[in-house]
């Protein structure tokens, strides 16, 4: 039997909550799981979770002229999602593994009812990644143009205030 090529098996990552994830839980973790082990601190740096109500920030302490604007077009503007991940992401701490394979990111504070989130990977996170587990093109994300060697996935958390309607929606 010819060696079959492990073009599939290298290239996992693993998200929980997954990208378009509805009803996430407000003191969710956001969970990454490797096929290969990382680099900590460049994982650190480049990982950001954004959440929507950070979009329409009018007291903003770093910049009174930079409209926020809303997350679909934060996602293709380079230096607005720097600005988002250095003054507006949410804090937390990064607990590892022993192999460095897999990441639980904890929030220091629960997040916002019915809010779109925004898991942003940069573009120095996501070649290590390339680099270490192979081309990360099937996996998806929705870096695009200028944003295109970056990562950024959605979850949606969960509605507190639900009355029974039965409808849900994100819109």
């Amino acid at each position: 039997m010819p060696d079959e090529p492990e073009l599939f098996q290298e290239s996992s990552l693993v998200l929980n909550p997954a990208d378009g994830a509805a009803s996430v839980r407000l003191d969710a973790a956001i969970e990454l799981s490797f096929s290969r082990p990382m680099d900590r601190a460049v994982v650190q740096r480049g990982l950001h979770l954004i959440g929507e109500n950070a979009m329409a920030d009018s007291l903003c302490p770093v910049s009174q002229t930079m409209g926020h604007g809303s997350m679909g077009n934060s996602m293709i503007d380079s230096s607005k999602m720097r600005h988002l991940d250095q003054y507006h992401s949410t804090r937390g701490r990064l607990i590892w593994n022993a192999d460095s394979t897999r990441c639980t990111f904890q929030p220091d504070s629960m997040m916002t009812p019915r809010t779109l989130y925004m898991i942003h990977m940069d573009r120095e996170m996501t070649f290590m990644m390339e680099q270490r587990m192979g081309k990360m093109g099937m996996m998806g994300g929705h870096g695009s143009g200028s944003m295109g060697g970056e990562m950024m996935f959605h979850f949606f958390t969960l509605d507190t205030t639900k009355s029974g309607s039965g409808h849900s929606s994100h819109h």
